[in-house]
């Protein structure tokens, strides 16, 4: 028999069929967070990874999204490649710029970028800085795949800069609101992904906001989410039945197809401002569903 015809399996329809993995439950990285901002943290990386619980031999914070926090110490540098089809980076604290394959991009607390995966970057900080960052590395990890050449690239590298954000934002937080809208969302997308609607194919990436007296009605969909709260104001979320306060910069990790709402509990006024506008980043995968048509949102 050849080699080939010994790798052969054959697997009975009970094993096959409805596949069971480990679950994912809803939780806060607060010691994860910490780590990130402790006043001696060292640059670094710090992985938000349940791969442990999700079984899987490659980090992962979801199936197909994995989270970091990443430490850059004022006149240090963090040189770092990904083996992902891009890269979402939110600035927290600092400032300084991205070096890779000739282009600098400077950037800024309250800044996001967008790379494109599997190249080289130097990230160099004139403050002390703490940037956030997802990617679709476990999609990549699980299907044996590499990221294409940049100039195949999904995205190219876009910076959403921190007066386009604060000018869009305010869009927002004024916008009316019908009763069959989700949630007060800005989506953000780039010259090559503005037709899906999404930040990169796989990866959605959206700013939401939580007026005083606000929610976002329950819901659920099929994608997984990961929420970094960045104003607090007075929102909690609660995600498959467990109630999760948000605290600048923490990320919840809310699973596909849990039950979840977003409620802001400050009182409304006439003259609310900013501050009492609760607002996070969100991270999903759902790219992935709005391509293959499952994205499965129902209001609960």
């Amino acid at each position: 028999m050849s080699i080939q015809a010994q790798r052969a399996r054959y697997v009975p329809v009970e094993q096959g069929f409805n596949i069971v993995r480990p679950s994912i439950e809803p939780q806060a990285f607060e010691q994860q967070k910490a780590c990130a901002f402790a006043t001696d943290a060292a640059t670094g990386i710090v992985p938000l990874d349940l791969s442990s619980s999700l079984g899987t031999d490659y980090p992962a914070t979801t199936p197909f999204m994995l989270a970091r926090y990443v430490s850059v110490r004022a006149g240090a540098h963090l040189t770092c490649t990904f083996a992902a089809s891009g890269e979402i980076w939110a600035v927290l604290r600092g400032k300084g710029r991205v070096e890779r394959e000739g282009e600098t991009v400077g950037w800024r607390d309250g800044e996001i970028l967008l790379l494109p995966g599997g190249v080289a970057s130097r990230w160099v900080a004139e403050e002390d800085a703490v940037l956030w960052m997802v990617s679709d590395e476990p999609a990549l990890a699980f299907l044996g795949v590499r990221p294409q050449a940049a100039h195949h690239a999904a995205i190219e590298t876009t910076l959403y800069r921190h007066d386009d954000i604060t000018r869009e934002l305010q869009s927002l937080y004024h916008r009316p609101m019908a009763p069959d809208i989700a949630g007060r969302a800005l989506f953000m997308a780039s010259t090559r992904t503005e037709r899906l609607g999404t930040c990169l194919p796989a990866l959605t990436l959206t700013l939401n906001a939580v007026r005083p007296g606000e929610a976002q009605r329950p819901h659920r969909h099929n994608a997984a989410a990961l929420v970094l709260a960045l104003r607090e104001a007075g929102c909690a979320s609660t995600i498959g039945g467990r109630t999760f306060p948000w605290t600048q910069h923490s990320t919840l990790l809310t699973p596909a197809g849990a039950a979840h709402d977003h409620r802001n509990a400050l009182q409304p006024t006439s003259d609310t401002r900013d501050d009492d506008i609760a607002l996070a980043l969100i991270v999903q995968d759902g790219g992935l569903h709005y391509y293959g048509r499952t994205m499965g949102f129902s209001f609960t």
